[in-house]
């Protein structure tokens, strides 16, 4: 059976660090994102130049698409494994997987706004107007049939070990 955790939430609240802190300590097939600009040091993921991105698309090779801050992300279908599988994704696209799968459930990493603002300047690809505007945008609520919200506040040691207890939980 194909176990789907989706994970979800604003640019900078430690989506992939957090990933990132867990993967060794358990047993979850983490999906692979394609996407059209070079990952970071805190990523993972497959760089994949604009033409074949489209070419793949074309030929359905994926689940899901999505464009963000004039990049496109895609999962592969071929990415998804038996077990449980943990992927990163765009709120916009949570109805895709729950469409294509019966077991999904959608984590929210959120975090106050004062910690996300350090963290994106901490990041540096932002200026702060840019920052700023991520920080004033509105979003609506997330629609999915089975969401969780997960507060990414804390150490990335005590993140991590809450995140792995609501894993387990899932």
């Amino acid at each position: 059976m194909k176990k789907i955790i989706l994970i979800v939430g604003a640019s900078g609240v430690g989506k992939d660090t957090l990933l990132k802190s867990i993967k060794d300590k358990t047993d979850i097939n983490f999906v692979k994102r394609y996407i059209t600009r070079v990952p970071d040091e805190n990523e993972h993921n497959y760089y994949i130049d604009d033409e074949a991105f489209e070419k793949l698309k074309q030929e359905d090779f994926f689940i899901s698409t999505w464009e963000a801050h004039t990049n496109k992300y895609a999962i592969a279908k071929s990415q998804i494994k038996e077990g449980v599988n943990l992927i990163s994704i765009s709120r916009s696209t949570i109805k895709d997987f729950e469409n294509y799968f019966d077991d999904v459930t959608t984590i929210e990493v959120t975090l106050p706004k004062d910690i996300l603002y350090q963290r994106l300047k901490n990041r540096g690809r932002e200026n702060e107007e840019q920052i700023q505007n991520r920080l004033n945008r509105s979003y609506n609520t997330i629609k999915a049939k089975h969401i969780i919200q997960f507060d990414n506040s804390s150490s990335i040691d005590e993140s991590s070990k809450k995140f792995i207890q609501l894993l387990k939980n899932i």
